[in-house]
């Protein structure tokens, strides 16, 4: 399996930060209106991109972005949460990884969200202690380019 960089599409990335520099502070349901599948689709490609590079750099604000990325995708693109879930671990790991609180990382971006159950699932999530990759399919592994995740089925 190749690591998510590679395995990934970033095509979207450009796209995904325009969309997120237009929701600073809370992200308002006109916004959401102007969002496609497109639109969905690359934010939440990035938003499992990024926490690689913000791996990378050692860069919380990335995280913050790739963390708000996946939330706004999943507004739009629904799912079941516990695949939801197999996504926010990268994030909260490396939150783990660059000293960040999950929980201040996770109920930030919960609280920029409109009331639903996406912004319930953030702060349920990043209070949890028991998120390891393992425990929810992932591997660090070390790539010439740095660090990144593969799935680990």
């Amino acid at each position: 399996m190749q690591p998510n960089l590679a395995r990934i599409p970033g095509d979207g990335d450009a796209r995904a930060q325009a969309i997120l520099r237009r929701a600073p502070g809370a992200v308002s349901q006109a916004l959401l209106k102007t969002l496609d599948d497109r639109a969905y689709l690359a934010l939440t490609r990035y938003g499992i991109r990024q926490p690689t590079v913000a791996l990378r750099k050692k860069s919380a604000a990335l995280l913050n972005d790739a963390l708000l990325a996946v939330a706004l995708g999943r507004l739009g693109r629904g799912g079941d949460p516990r695949d939801v879930m197999i996504d926010l671990a990268l994030h909260h790991v490396v939150a783990q990884k660059l000293a960040v609180a999950p929980p201040v990382l996770f109920n930030g971006i919960a609280v920029c969200l409109p009331d639903g159950p996406t912004p319930d699932l953030l702060r349920a999530f990043g209070a949890r202690q028991d998120v390891t990759l393992e425990a929810f399919g992932w591997q660090l592994i070390q790539t010439p380019e740095g660090p990144d995740f593969v799935p680990a089925w």
